[in-house]
């Protein structure tokens, strides 16, 4: 599924630019790049196992929908509500992620993807 094959390329990427010690603006990218995968692995669970996706312009509807999926929709909702949480500062701060909530939120995408590959495969 392309929506998943992009969540995996958005989160390996993330993981080299918060492992990337040569620039203090890496873990803002990483920080950008792990909401877009948690977006895309929720896009991705949500097709997979309930044959639609949110539409609307607020991606907390993901959190409502995606939370549905058994049997782990309520960790992924968790996860993503986290990722959506940091989502204005990571795209649009002025502020900078610092490395420490970058590699948090690499993680919490990690485990939407797995979560996703999971319904995938089941």
């Amino acid at each position: 599924m392309a929506r998943l094959a992009q969540a995996k390329k958005f989160a390996e990427v993330a993981a080299l630019c918060v492992s990337d010690l040569s620039d203090d603006t890496m873990p803002q990218v990483a920080a950008a790049l792990a909401v877009l995968a948690g977006i895309a692995a929720s896009d991705a669970a949500c097709c997979i196992t309930l044959k639609q996706r949110p539409r609307g312009q607020d991606h907390r509807e993901a959190v409502t929908m995606v939370s549905t999926i058994h049997p782990h929709g309520a960790r992924m909702a968790k996860d993503l509500g986290r990722l959506l949480n940091e989502k204005d500062n990571a795209h649009y701060g002025l502020l900078l992620v610092s490395r420490t909530t970058a590699t948090k939120m690499v993680q919490w995408a990690d485990r939407m993807i797995g979560s996703a590959d999971a319904a995938l495969n089941a």
